[in-house]
């Protein structure tokens, strides 16, 4: 008889045990790799519905931008509910930048630390009727000896509240102040007027004030020239880093026309928003007086209304005059062509086109620009508009938006030439473009052409995130119909389930007794 050794007996070869150990080995590597690819290369997810935690592209390149630390203090307490949100949007910047120094001070378990803070930076603080320790500031953003107070009001805006609903402002608030400790040179914008330009100071839909709250905002000044004045200043537009002309209903004298174009020659920049100026029999439109200014960079303003026939790109109302104008590559319009964002959405009202002029020096980039179903007319009857393209008439498409670097002075020591922004409207640079959601691209045009003529980052201003549940709001009403549930409803619905299920229970002994007496019978 024949005894065979089985293989699962045998002992493993010694070339196994080494590919085994080399195995081990290489798994350990691979393990440690991937631990510093993720450390090195730190994501997270938002999840939110809402995309609270989501930051903007001025907001990552405020962080990115960072050469020096700023410190971040937050005095929040424990049991105070902005703490969680504010912490997750600060773990999201600080992804994006090492010099983000971030600390937490509760007031109520670190009494001692806060005191320290409050007397050096002037925090107000009191106390609640349940002993909790509250303070003006909620946040303070600090580099050097510049400070910058966000309160709860800057973080979350809770002008819903009668509906029970918030709107998460923590991005916002927190770029702010960061931009505004960060120092540097401040800008000063000069507003133009005494021709019927839209207000500086003017709320509303139609004013300014919102493009001049996020300036000031943003670390920047602002300055109303008003060239009607009795007395109109020498020098209207020494200091300024940029002079801003929106929407003059009456032509400019050549002299204030000369002295804009002398500013801009000597190394200032120059925004103009030039609609359609008409004539008193309301049959033509007229020069603006500013003509001198844009040639400067080789700009043509063609004293005309521009008519869109594009049925996707007007409403169905109106001769034109109100169309949706395409975004042209450019410095200014990232984001805003429709190669890169098919939604988006340039709403102008009578606007004038622009051409380049033959022979200039300077050659201006078109930024945004009508369908070739366009046309532009300079004479009309406004009870009478014409429906279709006349031959006198320029085709499409046609330039509305332009912009224009200069040559240096000679002796400038700038980073750049002069610039110069024209538009043939005015309708960007109004306070809905900032209200209206829909409108937001052409809030961004603004925002970006401001940035790009004063070489500074882009002006945060986020977009404005959804409203939120932040709780439930009871009258009077609400809260009998509460107590009524609490001390009466809800009691007696327990009390009836619980003697349906005693009856129940009574039925089935009762069934069940009688069965086993039929058996035992």
């Amino acid at each position: 008889m024949e005894v065979g050794v089985s293989r699962a007996t045998e002992p493993p070869a010694r070339g196994t045990k080494a590919y085994s150990a080399l195995g081990v080995v290489a798994a350990l590597g691979l393990a440690v790799l991937v631990n510093v690819g993720a450390a090195r290369s730190y994501k997270r997810w938002d999840l939110t519905s809402a995309q609270l935690y989501t930051l903007s592209e001025p907001t990552k390149t405020t962080l990115r931008g960072l050469s020096e630390p700023v410190e971040v203090v937050v005095l929040l307490s424990q049991s105070d509910p902005l703490l969680t949100s504010v912490r997750h949007m600060l773990v999201a910047y600080g992804a994006e930048t090492s010099r983000l120094v971030i600390r937490y001070v509760d007031p109520d378990r670190s009494p001692a630390e806060f005191l320290a803070l409050k007397e050096k930076y002037g925090v107000v603080a009191g106390r609640t009727e349940d002993g909790r320790v509250v303070a003006d500031a909620t946040i303070l953003v600090i580099k050097g000896e510049r400070r910058w107070f966000l309160t709860s009001s800057d973080l979350v805006d809770a002008s819903e509240e009668n509906e029970g609903r918030a709107r998460p402002r923590l991005e916002q608030g927190l770029t702010t102040a960061i931009r505004n400790v960060l120092g540097g040179e401040r800008d000063t914008v000069c507003f133009a007027k005494g021709h019927g330009e839209l207000g500086a100071d003017e709320p509303g839909a139609r004013g300014l004030s919102e493009l001049k709250f996020r300036l000031v905002k943003n670390n920047s000044d602002t300055r109303i020239v008003d060239l009607g004045a009795p007395a109109p200043p020498a020098d209207p537009w020494k200091g300024c880093s940029l002079v801003y002309v929106a929407g003059p209903q009456t032509p400019w004298k050549p002299e204030e026309a000369a002295a804009l174009g002398a500013y801009l020659d000597g190394g200032g920049n120059v925004m103009l928003l030039v609609n359609p100026v008409i004539d008193a029999g309301n049959k033509r439109v007229v020069a603006s007086g500013l003509e001198p200014v844009a040639a400067r960079g080789g700009v043509e303003l063609r004293q005309d209304l521009v008519l869109e026939k594009d049925k996707s790109r007007r409403p169905p109302q109106g001769i034109g005059e109100t169309f949706l104008g395409a975004a042209k590559a450019h410095a200014i319009t990232q984001g805003l062509t429709e190669e890169k964002n098919p939604n988006v959405r340039l709403l102008l009202v009578l606007a004038q086109s622009l051409g380049k002029l033959p022979g200039s020096a300077v050659q201006p980039s078109e930024l945004i620009t009508t369908s070739d179903q366009s046309f532009a007319i300079t004479d009309f009857l406004r009870d009478e508009p014409p429906a279709e393209k006349r031959t006198q008439d320029r085709g499409g498409p046609l330039a509305v938006a332009m912009a224009a670097e200069l040559p240096k002075p000679a002796g400038s020591a700038a980073a750049h030439g002069p610039r110069l922004v024209v538009v043939g409207s005015a309708t960007l640079t109004q306070g809905q473009n900032w209200q209206e959601p829909g409108l937001r691209a052409g809030a961004y045009f603004i925002e970006s052409a401001v940035a790009w003529l004063t070489a500074r980052p882009q002006i945060v201003d986020i977009p404005q995130k959804p409203a939120v549940v932040a709780g439930m709001r009871l009258d009077e009403k609400s809260q009998a119909e509460v107590r009524s549930y609490v001390t009466l409803y809800v009691p007696a619905a327990a009390a009836l389930l619980g003697l349906a299920v005693f009856l129940r229970r009574r039925s089935t002994e009762k069934r069940k007794d009688a069965g086993e007496r039929r058996r035992s019978a």
